[in-house]
């Protein structure tokens, strides 16, 4: 198995094989987040006035998502857990725009398969992975993007990417280092932040839920749409 180590845009481009799209701050921590709470599925779009027109076309009961962190006007929830917390979501369908996780999977056209990654279902993605026994894999840590479009790797990401490369590789990083590392990072440092309301304390506790959520999260292509889907 050849496993490439990819960032941003450019590593979302250029994935192969079986696609991780990594982003534990915070997209796929939150679809894992609602996905656990009964969601049917999550419709991923990259632009907030596409979110917009699948729901108004009735395709989608919520729209959820974020624009430099923040929740977008007219869009119903933040891309947060905690503002999913105390909503009924059974057999709801989310409509989920975000500068990076759902955008990246957006961009990951050569992909033979995509899959959303993150902490919270890192291990269940690898070992789904190895279940499919592929030639080729590529991680993609999709790291932080402003909104002036200026992109950085993070530590999270990165971080996790390589965590999920070691349990295909059998080599098993001890988790707890895993997490204390990201716990200590810069992005960390922002939740709970009382300047940063829009980044709950919430969130950073869910992120860090290492391997808690036992379902990988397969996106493919339905009507045109990248569709979120648990097995």
């Amino acid at each position: 198995m050849k496993i490439n180590l990819l960032s941003l845009s450019n590593g979302a481009k250029s994935a192969k094989g079986v696609t991780v799209i990594i982003d534990v701050y915070r997209a796929f921590t939150t679809q894992s987040f609602a996905f656990d709470r009964g969601v049917n599925s999550i419709l991923n779009v990259a632009e907030i006035s596409d979110a917009l027109s699948l729901k108004e076309q009735g395709n989608g009961d919520y729209c959820m998502g974020e624009i430099g962190g923040k929740r977008p006007k007219d869009f119903d929830f933040g891309n947060s857990p905690f503002d999913l917390r105390n909503i009924d979501l059974k057999n709801k369908t989310l409509i989920h725009c975000t500068m990076n996780g759902t955008t990246g999977a957006e961009l990951a056209k050569n992909a033979d398969l995509i899959l959303g990654g993150a902490l919270i279902n890192a291990k269940s993605t690898a070992n789904y992975i190895k279940s499919l026994d592929p030639t080729e894999v590529s991680l993609v840590s999709m790291g932080s993007r402003d909104t002036e479009n200026n992109e950085r790797r993070t530590e999270e990401d990165e971080l996790c990417a390589i965590y999920i490369k070691s349990i295909l590789e059998e080599s098993h990083l001890d988790e707890h280092s895993v997490v204390k590392m990201i716990e200590d990072c810069k992005e960390s440092k922002k939740f709970g932040d009382p300047l940063q309301p829009h980044y709950p304390e919430f969130d950073k506790r869910e992120a860090l839920k290492i391997n808690e959520f036992k379902s990988p999260i397969i996106i493919k292509q339905t009507n045109g749409i990248l569709v979120s889907k648990i097995i």
